[in-house]
């Protein structure tokens, strides 16, 4: 209860930042003693999902690895976010461990058919493959002397060594993978960067900020076809130059990581704020409205509905306040509901709202169009006719671009498209919930390897 009474609820991002930096120094020199052996082979520290919300974290324990890894299990409305940030800069991120465990109705029925089960496998390890080194199944054998009832139906063998359709999935990606593994060279970053607050997520509000980073994530690849990577705040030295970055309804944010952003800025770039930033790593007040000589003051968020103006559109808002009841927006002085500030050669993009947070996607698929247009940053592909409901992901390598294809449709969709790169054209029918992959050679455009059409 110390959210309520007292002042522990501010010691939450000293502690987390003691364990991460507590488990850093225990991965290095785990490390130095296994280097002392003579051994060269690779090193890295298993995770799963939650070490990217509140469990040890690779943006502080990253250099003691060589490669970073996810176990995608339980996450699956959020498996792009999953992927994007596993991923930290300058390391592989393999989907180290991935599977479905057994999900049951009221009746102790399992809930998905085995090829519905495989359709879940083939979006995983298809997804494994935005900004990732694919993925391994645990387990390949189903483990029959488990005690654990979730995990006994892993495995794409049962106990008497027949094979589940996930094994199919398996052989067929073996393949495909076999085929594009010299292609994987030199991945080129997206054009837009997700940056996350650990102020935020460190915190008593830590459910708020995950929510705000799936909702851009989502915003972006699904809404607006925009690639997208993922930066943790404690990591924003390592920003590149995107032509935009995001900073999702933030609430609070460190000194270090708000100077890097306007050093961004000022060197040209361009930067996206949903809702306030005013508050420090304790939630101290801070103003950093001020320092880009905007007029504007904190308040409580203690009302249902807003809205924003984006050009000659309007955009409703609508918040739960039991949800959301430590939130706060800004007024700005002008009465609008974003800026949009010239800061040194680049441009701030200020909404007023925490838009990420407002119930539904529409509010942040709207503001994150029209930023991207007002970047001049289009999609990486034209798509011919619309694809609700399926997630179109390019990835753009040395000499070809690979593109990862994902329903989460009820039904079957046509898919319809036309690299920018390459000029390729890539037309298919989509089952509803499967995966398809295509890898496009720059050079003449030839698709030289598939999966799933």
């Amino acid at each position: 209860r110390s959210m309520y009474e007292g002042h522990n609820s501010l010691k939450l991002y000293d502690y987390f930042l003691f364990a991460q930096e507590s488990f850093a120094e225990w991965a290095q020199g785990m490390r130095g003693a296994i280097r002392a052996t003579g051994s060269q082979q690779p090193i890295t520290v298993g995770q799963d999902e939650g070490g990217y919300t509140d469990r040890l974290s690779p943006a502080f324990f990253g250099k003691a690895v060589d490669f970073t890894t996810n176990h995608s299990w339980w996450q699956n409305d959020s498996l792009l976010w999953d992927s994007l940030v596993a991923k930290q800069p300058g390391l592989a991120m393999l989907i180290q461990e991935t599977g479905l465990q057994r999900e049951l109705t009221l009746d102790q029925i399992s809930r998905r058919t085995p090829e519905n089960e495989a359709a879940l496998l083939e979006r995983k390890l298809a997804l494994s493959f935005v900004q990732g080194s694919g993925a391994l199944e645990w387990l390949w054998n189903t483990n029959a002397y488990t005690t654990e009832g979730n995990e006994a139906p892993i495995g794409a063998l049962r106990a008497d060594a027949t094979e589940k359709p996930e094994a199919g999935v398996l052989r067929e990606f073996a393949a495909f993978a076999r085929e594009i593994g010299p292609s994987l060279r030199r991945p080129q970053p997206p054009g837009v960067a997700v940056i996350t607050s650990q102020a935020a997520q460190f915190s008593v509000i830590q459910d708020l900020q995950i929510e705000a980073q799936r909702k851009a994530v989502r915003a972006l690849a699904y809404d607006n076809h925009q690639p997208a990577y993922v930066v943790a705040e404690n990591q924003i030295a390592h920003l590149g130059s995107p032509r935009l970055a995001i900073l999702p309804s933030p609430q609070a944010l460190t000194d270090a990581t708000w100077q890097g952003l306007l050093r961004y800025v000022s060197d040209g770039g361009n930067l996206l704020i949903t809702g306030p930033v005013g508050r420090n790593e304790h939630w101290q007040r801070v103003e950093r409205a001020a320092d880009v000589k905007v007029q504007a003051r904190l308040e409580p968020l203690t009302f249902r509905s807003a809205e924003i103006a984006l050009g000659t559109q309007t955009v409703p808002l609508s918040f739960d306040l039991e949800k959301q009841s430590w939130l706060e927006v800004l007024r700005f002085a002008n009465g609008a509901s974003v800026e949009q500030v010239r800061h040194g050669k680049g441009h701030i993009y200020w909404a007023a709202y925490p838009v990420e947070l407002a119930e539904g996607p529409q509010p942040a698929d709207a503001l994150y169009a029209y930023v991207l247009r007002q970047a001049g940053i289009q999609p990486p592909f034209e798509l011919r006719q619309p694809a609700p409901g399926v997630l179109i992901y390019p990835t753009v390598l040395q000499d070809s671009v690979l593109y990862v294809v994902e329903s989460e449709s009820a039904v079957s969709t046509k898919v319809d498209l036309r690299d920018r790169v390459t000029g390729a054209h890539l037309a298919f029918n989509l089952p509803s919930q499967r995966a398809a992959l295509a890898l496009i050679r720059k050079s003449d455009g030839t698709v030289i390897a598939k999966y799933g059409f």
